[in-house]
């Protein structure tokens, strides 16, 4: 059993509550800022007929926005069931249903079973898993070129930030909490996996960065 099942089945409740507030929100807003510049720089280093895997895919904006610009299979999985449907019916309206399929459940535990792929994305994923090392490890398993990534710069407005969300959560009885990792540890885990950063950006919360294998 993982080491952090209790905190999955935590994050299958949080994230199924919040699924309808996801889907609401990119509808009327679309992508944020740093899943803009996410995709921008995929595009920029070309996505025609790579394959890809995203994971913590939420209802699947970032992926499918990926296979509009050129890229050729998506695979998305997720914790939650609800935010897999909204996916999957986000997918049909876009007629991408053909090029996209969903798996439920925890990455790390069924990464081994999935084939690899040309691009890995991890948008505001890290920051959900208790084990940076382990989902970084998992990820280079099933990736071939990129690595694509967002995830909470480690300052003290962060550090406040974040307490309160956890703070929230234990509020409402719920097991789930959101980590803000120590930066080094992931792109050393990435690097230690023979991948180098060629994008790196800051927003006041967030690091985006994306590597390339070589």
């Amino acid at each position: 059993m993982n080491c952090c099942s209790r905190h999955i089945g935590a994050a299958q409740t949080c994230f199924g509550w919040m699924s309808k507030r996801y889907e609401r929100r990119y509808r009327r807003k679309g992508l944020d800022n740093n899943q803009l510049q996410l995709v921008h720089e995929l595009e920029s280093m070309g996505l025609d007929g790579l394959t890809l895997l995203e994971v913590g895919c939420g209802v699947g904006v970032v992926h499918q926005t990926l296979l509009e610009k050129g890229a050729s299979t998506a695979t998305g999985i997720d914790l939650a069931s609800s935010m897999l449907q909204h996916a999957e019916r986000r997918a049909k309206e876009r007629e991408l249903e053909q090029r996209t399929q969903y798996r439920l459940g925890d990455f790390v535990e069924m990464s081994e079973s999935l084939d690899s792929v040309d691009v890995t994305v991890l948008d505001k994923v890290v920051c959900c898993y208790p084990a940076p090392k382990e989902l970084i490890r998992a990820t280079l398993n099933c990736t071939n070129r990129v690595i694509a990534l967002t995830y909470p710069r480690k300052h003290l407005l962060s550090e406040i930030y974040n307490k309160i969300w956890n703070f929230g959560f234990w509020l409402f009885r719920s097991d789930f909490r959101a980590f803000v990792h120590e930066p080094r540890v992931v792109q050393e885990s990435i690097e230690a996996g023979g991948f180098k950063r060629v994008f790196d950006r800051d927003s006041p919360m967030w690091h985006t960065q994306v590597y390339i294998a070589g």
